[in-house]
């Protein structure tokens, strides 16, 4: 952190000294806010640390900065300028503050702070791409009212999310104040105003491109900026259904949390989130059977789950482990999960560490018939299928582009 600000300081320092440039200042300013935060600063070292950066600015000769700040707020193309230049810096942001967390968990990882101090980076491309998807179609005062009212609507919303029958972990804390529910339903608020105008916009550029992809050809130069125009629009489409399918399958969902571990007995019906879990058997195939289908490993060791809803069978379900041999005679297992695919999201059921270390030595003992009890994690992923259908626009529309690219374009021969 210390090599990183004093490195900052001096990119501010060659600047122009009556006009600093303000990407440094708060380069600065986010740098010690970001070691607070991951606990690599303390806090009056933190503000030690950015009162240079401050100062600076504060004693420089622009008195306009303040003012450029509100110019979002003031002009459309200052509006657009800002929603356009929140990839470039919400990233750098980002990644900076993924690098100090990475820093703090040498000793180990902390998913939930990736997950709560990277929400409010999920807020701010929802914002940028709803002013992209407006365009002028919504004017200064409009847009202002409209984001003023959903900062307080998604306020309130967090602060009653108890109220909302939210899947996953909604009630388990990120931090002393705020729990999974409350940061995940203050991003969907955001996330439901940036869907609408980016399909509509997504859909007016795709019924515009089709006709004349139709008379010239998909690869036809006239048609470039074009399909390049709609790779962009269905790409930001995905992006914001992959986030809604972010948030719940992961902020809303705690994979360390006790709650998603059950322990089967065999033949037992045991209920969890709704289903009927049956561990009726424990399945051995060999390197060389038929029915071996993984391409690696040196066998597979797994359990045979049976999955109901009321009693009625709806699905059944393989979890288990491939066995890795190596020359030394050590055997290590790597676990396989399997998944239910529902109308609304995947149940994932996976084998720990510790239940295929014991299916190992059940199997290295040939003892696997005696096994009558298993443990494994349950995953209730619901709307899981919006990460799919984000990822499948994503790639289409960034095919679309490279399509657009020059090299992809029929050269005459010359004659």
């Amino acid at each position: 952190v210390l090599i990183i600000g004093i490195s900052i300081m001096i990119l501010l320092l060659t600047s122009d000294s009556s006009n600093p440039s303000l990407q440094w200042v708060f380069s600065g300013v986010i740098l010690m806010f970001y070691a607070s935060w991951s606990s690599s600063a303390t806090i009056p070292q933190a503000i030690a640390g950015m009162s240079p950066f401050l100062i600076i600015w504060l004693i420089s000769d622009d008195e306009d900065d303040l003012q450029l700040l509100l110019l979002p707020f003031k002009s459309e193309s200052a509006r657009m300028k800002f929603a356009k230049a929140i990839p470039w810096y919400g990233t750098s942001a980002f990644l900076l503050l993924t690098w100090l967390l990475l820093t703090v968990e040498i000793d180990g990882t902390n998913l939930e702070a990736h997950e709560f101090y990277g929400a409010p980076f999920i807020g701010l491309l929802a914002i940028g791409l709803t002013i992209y998807a407006w365009g002028k179609s919504v004017d200064i005062k409009t847009g202002n009212i409209i984001f003023v009212s959903i900062f307080f609507i998604s306020i309130l919303l967090a602060i009653y999310s108890e109220k909302f029958n939210l899947p996953g972990d909604s009630s388990l804390l990120f931090a002393s104040s705020f729990s999974r529910g409350s940061v995940s339903i203050f991003l969907l608020t955001w996330m439901a105003l940036a869907i609408p105008p980016n399909i509509k916009q997504a859909y007016s550029t795709l019924t515009s491109v089709i006709p004349k992809i139709r008379d010239d050809g998909l690869l036809s130069k006239k048609n470039s900026s074009r399909i390049r125009l709609l790779g962009s629009h269905l790409s930001h489409l995905g992006i914001l259904l992959l986030l809604v399918g972010h948030i719940f399958t992961t902020t809303l969902i705690d994979r360390s949390d006790p709650s998603h571990l059950v322990t089967l007995s065999r033949d037992q019906p045991i209920l969890h989130d709704g289903y009927e879990f049956i561990f009726t058997d424990v399945e051995l195939i060999a390197l060389d059977s038929e029915d071996y289908d993984y391409p690696v490993g040196d066998g597979y060791l797994g359990v045979v789950i049976e999955m109901r809803k009321d009693g009625e069978l709806i699905d059944t379900l393989r979890p288990g482990i491939l066995r890795f041999d190596s020359p030394s005679g050590q055997v290590t297992p790597r676990s396989e999960p399997d998944r239910h695919v529902g109308l609304f999201g995947d149940t994932i059921i996976i084998l720990d560490i510790f239940q295929s270390n014991d299916l190992l030595d059940a199997m290295m003992f040939r003892e696997t018939s005696q096994v009558d009890r298993i443990r494994v994690t349950v995953h209730d992923l619901q709307g899981s299928h919006a990460v799919w259908l984000g990822w499948i626009l994503i790639i289409i529309g960034g095919g679309l582009a490279l399509a657009s690219s020059q090299k992809f374009h029929p050269k005459k021969q010359k004659i």
